[in-house]
């Protein structure tokens, strides 16, 4: 029986605690007329530095990958090296086995050595045969003989030597050595493997390593369609790889794709960065996140972009800027010229970056002149996601008003006059 009698009690008391919510509060917003839903804020003005950036994510490459091939073909006797092994200007990638080419080149030696030798003694022939024929002890036909045989054995010698010159090249080709200084990207063969020519094989030869110099790097970055009209050659760019979240590396923009790339259904441009890599952090593939500086005010007047109204805004906005009281200037569609020429030199400072006219944007906002609320038109420059740079209109001492209806306030009110319809306007 208590416990019924309890039960009771508590729910007579959740009634009463109801009634007095929602009907009594009810009684006190319809004293506002639905003005309890207008928000009204200060937001001053405040001198900052602004800047406008544009992100993206990218990719590390090398600048220029070197693929190391040999001239020659064979097996591979020593390859010295790994993937990540610094090297330098003529350091050994590979040997191949000489054994063919090192006899083709003694073999080579020796006949250039035995033409010299033959051309020596043609030459004491001739000698000789000159004394003869001007004694008239050699015919005139043994004479022009031993002066063809000299001859030959001039030429004999020049073929000798110039068999030996490419026999001494084919047996340097069977050596690989690196053209640069870098980093081994990766080795593609090892020991025992028959490698093939990239001069006499039609599809290019063999691939030994792949060797790229990091000192330098390019970051390619994907830059949305949105914002590549603000992105240009020369901008300073901060990037952030994946693997080191807490270093940030300075580059540049070098280059701007003119064609774009359309990944599901996203349209991206490729923009090249040049990234300086002294200490070779950055590596080949490596994930990257790019900020790219596009312009920077400093020592600008700000104001936040959620107080900013256009033509068309006003349009919508103008039951709510009546409800709290705004009034409203007699020519919309000039501006205030009693900041004009406070504001002339930063006018002049404004970039054609796409984002803010010669002469600036023309905007309106809300003022608070004493206890009356006031909407004038002001001229705003540089902007980003949540302040714009104001060239006219205000000054630093300006109490600019958000003015706003809160969309949560307004369903507080829909739902307080449904009860209130419900309970048949009981008070």
């Amino acid at each position: 029986m208590n416990k019924k009698i309890i039960g009771t009690i508590v729910s007579l008391a959740l009634v009463v605690a109801a009634y007095f919510i929602f009907f009594a509060g009810g009684k006190s917003s319809d004293k506002k007329e639905n003005k309890t839903a207008l928000i009204t804020r200060v937001m001053p003005v405040h001198r900052g530095t602004l800047s406008v950036t544009v992100s993206a994510t990218g990719t590390v490459s090398p600048i220029n990958i070197i693929e190391i091939k040999s001239k020659a073909s064979g097996i591979v006797e020593a390859i010295p090296i790994e993937a990540s092994d610094h090297v330098r200007v003529g350091q050994l990638i590979a040997r191949l086995d000489q054994t063919d080419t090192r006899n083709n080149f003694e073999q080579a030696l020796a006949d250039s050595q035995l033409a010299a030798a033959k051309l020596l003694q043609q030459e004491n022939n001739w000698k000789r045969s000159q004394d003869l024929f001007a004694k008239n002890l050699l015919s005139q036909q043994e004479y022009d003989q031993v002066f063809v045989d000299y001859v030959g054995s001039k030429s004999s010698l020049i073929k000798a030597q110039s068999s030996l010159l490419l026999a001494r090249q084919k047996l340097a080709e069977t050596i690989v050595l690196s053209p640069i200084n870098g980093i081994v990207l990766s080795r593609n063969v090892s020991a025992g493997q028959i490698v093939s020519s990239a001069v006499s094989n039609v599809g290019g030869g063999t691939t030994i390593a792949q060797i790229a110099n990091m000192d330098e790097v390019y970051v390619v970055a994907a830059v949305d369609e949105v914002d590549i009209g603000k992105v240009q050659l020369g901008q300073a760019t901060r990037i952030i790889a994946d693997a080191y979240p807490s270093m940030e590396f300075a580059g540049k923009v070098i280059r701007i794709a003119a064609q774009s790339t359309v990944v599901q259904n996203v349209t991206t441009f490729d923009v090249v960065i040049l990234v300086p890599n002294k200490k070779n952090l950055l590596k080949a593939g490596m994930n990257t996140s790019i900020t790219i500086d596009v312009a920077r005010r400093d020592n600008a007047l700000l104001v936040s972009n959620e107080v900013l109204r256009s033509k068309d805004d006003l349009k919508t906005d103008a039951q709510t800027l009546k409800k709290a009281g705004v009034i409203m200037p007699e020519r919309m569609n000039k501006s205030s010229d009693s900041n004009q020429t406070r504001h002339s030199e930063l006018r002049k400072k404004i970039m054609s970056d796409g984002q803010a006219l010669q002469n600036g944007v023309l905007k309106f906002v809300v003022i608070q002149e004493g206890t009356s609320l006031r909407l004038i038109p002001i001229r705003i420059g540089l902007t980003n996601f949540d302040e714009a740079e104001v060239l006219s209109g205000l000054s630093d001492t300006a109490k600019v008003v958000l003015v706003q209806f809160s969309q949560a306030l307004q369903e507080g009110e829909r739902f307080k006059e449904r009860l209130k319809e419900r309970s048949g306007g009981i008070r």
